[in-house]
């Protein structure tokens, strides 16, 4: 009889295949939310790390010039005022520009400050137009926004903030990594630089001032600089809303709605997106991470959880009240 040959058998079976494919899937739901995890842990120390360095880039604004940056104006101020006209040839914008060189943007703000020196104009200048006032009447997220306008035709030239290659720099430090609303290359309308820290009005600001509020010394927040909410994280895209980070005070600060009221409204954790009842609120602070990150005056850095309670929140971001933070802080 001729002899039987025995090979050895190749591959897997069917049912052994489907065995090691399972055990596969196992392991990766197993793994998956462990390095989801991690990544979100690492996402959130780096929004922690940013506000700390904002928030260090305040103090050298305030040890070079005596008080932090103007909430939103001129800088230098002119005979105590920070409206733009009444010093054409200052820069003018909001609080992130006059930081600029304190966060190693020493070039792109001397760009700014020769624009405004050289033409004495920091806005965009308008052919005279109509002259007739438009009221445009928006509500967002239950917020009604009023705001006039006069129709000045046409824009004839532009300077300071809105020259060519300043409005498109995006600014890596102020961009949050776990904000599903962030444009990958970091701007809002696709043409101005966004952010994802918005500046406390309260801690800015003084007296009635609203938004054009004089700059304010360190020593004016009597309450402790360690108990006073300085910075805290927003989605970059609010409700429809790009928060920009030069120029628009309404979009991109909590605490003073535009019609220069202040407010201690919540901070919103993980809110939804577009406009709904629970969407993200533009006039307010929201983190995309389980608790939001905010920074004190002094530059430490904590982490708020969603059931931190109202009168506490109000204590936080109010520096002059004479009330210490809640048993809750």
């Amino acid at each position: 009889m001729p002899s039987q040959s025995h090979h050895p058998r190749l591959g897997f079976t069917l049912i052994e295949l489907l065995v090691v494919i399972a055990i596969i899937g196992v392991l990766i739901a197993l793994l998956l939310p462990a390095v989801q995890a991690v990544r979100e842990s690492a996402r959130r120390a780096q929004c922690k790390n940013n506000l700390k360095e904002i928030t260090l880039a305040v103090h050298h604004f305030h040890d070079a010039n005596g008080t932090m940056p103007p909430y939103f104006g001129i800088y230098p101020l002119r005979s105590s005022s920070q409206y733009p006209w009444s010093n054409r040839s200052a820069v003018y914008g909001g609080w992130w520009v006059h930081l600029l060189p304190y966060i190693e943007q020493d070039n792109l703000y001397a760009r700014v400050a020769e624009d405004c020196l050289l033409h004495h104009y920091n806005e965009p200048v308008y052919t005279p137009g109509t002259g007739q006032v438009i009221t445009v009447t928006e509500v967002f997220n239950g917020h009604t926004l009023t705001y006039s306008y006069q129709d000045g035709g046409t824009v004839v030239s532009v300077d300071g903030i809105w020259i060519d290659g300043v409005p498109q720099t995006p600014y890596k430090i102020l961009q949050c990594p776990s904000d599903s609303t962030a444009d990958y290359n970091g701007l809002v309308y696709g043409y101005w630089g966004a952010t994802n820290y918005l500046a406390n009005w309260h801690a800015w600001g003084s007296g009635n001032d609203g938004l054009w509020t004089r700059p304010q010394p360190f020593a004016a927040i009597s309450d402790g600089l360690s108990n006073t909410i300085l910075f805290g994280e927003g989605y970059s895209t609010c409700d429809t809303l790009g928060r920009i980070a030069l120029y628009s005070w309404w979009y991109h600060n909590f605490g003073l709605n535009q019609y220069d009221i202040p407010n201690t409204l919540m901070f919103q954790v993980q809110p939804g997106l577009g406009r709904c009842g629970t969407c993200c609120d533009n006039w307010r602070a929201q983190t995309p991470h389980a608790a939001i990150n905010v920074a004190m005056v002094d530059g430490s850095v904590r982490a708020l959880s969603g059931e931190l309670s109202q009168e506490t929140w109000d204590r936080l971001l109010m520096p002059r009240d004479g009330l210490p933070p809640g048993l809750d802080w």
